[in-house]
């Protein structure tokens, strides 16, 4: 599966929560504070991996291709206590073989939510976040920039730092989301972590692991749709290296790659994003 599982909101809150995690709940934003997150990646496939574990190679020498550019947001409704938040993507879908050639331009899954405060912890903050998706395309052309079903999630977030590894240089975070979408639509797990390093002084490194354990009886691969399959496993590894020219500006980079897979295309790619705070106190 393409860059739609490049969720920008996890990277944007992670970065924006380094500088202080004994401060009041820095992965929210505080009255007065915005954040805005520009974002593109682009993923590859020429090969997937079957229900036994088999890698097979597309047909006919098949690629796919993926651009997804999106712009990430977040914003306090009540304090740092409520946040809403949304994301705005473009997919950019390629699919082409020895006997065809595919391409697409459409808007995805426009994302709108609400993140709670719920608990401040020693090191760490538990939050909890609910989502809705909501399809702005027809797919009316091939490939298909998703299912074209409205979506709801609920998802558990716990963000802090370790102490042996220093107060306010590394933070890591752990997310746990159940995704339904309607009608008859695929029902997911989503399951996030992350691991992230503030290095000589402005640098940051990021480790992520992103999955996503999909369930459905439409249980087809589809290797020129690939946003199209809904009965899959992917678990996918991520790095990527920031550098903060501001405390309110930061640009980062990173590359990832399909570490498993059940019915789901074999893919890597790499990502681009910037993170832009606005503090209006």
């Amino acid at each position: 599966m393409p860059g739609k599982k490049l969720i920008v909101v996890f990277i944007a809150l992670l970065i924006a929560g380094i500088g202080d995690c004994l401060a009041q709940n820095p992965w929210q934003q505080d009255s007065g504070e915005y954040l805005i997150s520009p974002f593109v990646s682009h993923y590859r496939a020429t090969s997937f991996r079957n229900r036994e574990g088999e890698r097979v190679a597309f047909n006919d020498d098949g690629i796919f291709y993926n651009y997804n550019p999106r712009v990430f947001f977040s914003l306090p409704l009540k304090g740092y206590k409520v946040n809403l938040f949304g994301s705005i993507p473009i997919f950019s879908n390629r699919f082409e073989d020895n006997n065809r050639s595919q391409s697409n331009i459409d808007l995805g899954d426009i994302e709108l939510g609400a993140r709670f405060h719920l608990k401040a912890l020693k090191n760490h903050y538990l939050m909890g976040a609910v989502t809705g998706f909501i399809p702005a395309y027809n797919n009316n052309r091939l490939p298909y920039a998703g299912y074209g079903r409205y979506g709801l999630e609920a998802r558990a977030i716990l963000g802090g730092n370790s102490p042996w590894l220093g107060e306010s240089n590394n933070f890591h975070r752990v997310e746990l989301g159940l995704r339904q979408f309607f009608l008859a639509g695929p029902t997911q797990v989503r399951i996030y972590a992350s691991q992230g390093l503030r290095v000589g002084g402005n640098f940051v490194f990021l480790g992520e692991l992103d999955g996503i354990f999909s369930f459905s009886d439409e249980s087809e691969f589809i290797e020129n749709n690939l946003q199209l399959v809904a009965d899959f496993n992917m678990v996918k590894a991520a790095i990527n290296l920031g550098y903060e020219f501001t405390p309110n500006f930061s640009i980062y980079a990173g590359v990832f790659q399909d570490i498993h897979n059940r019915n789901s295309g074999i893919g890597s790619g790499f990502q681009l994003f910037s993170i832009i705070k606005i503090d209006k106190k």
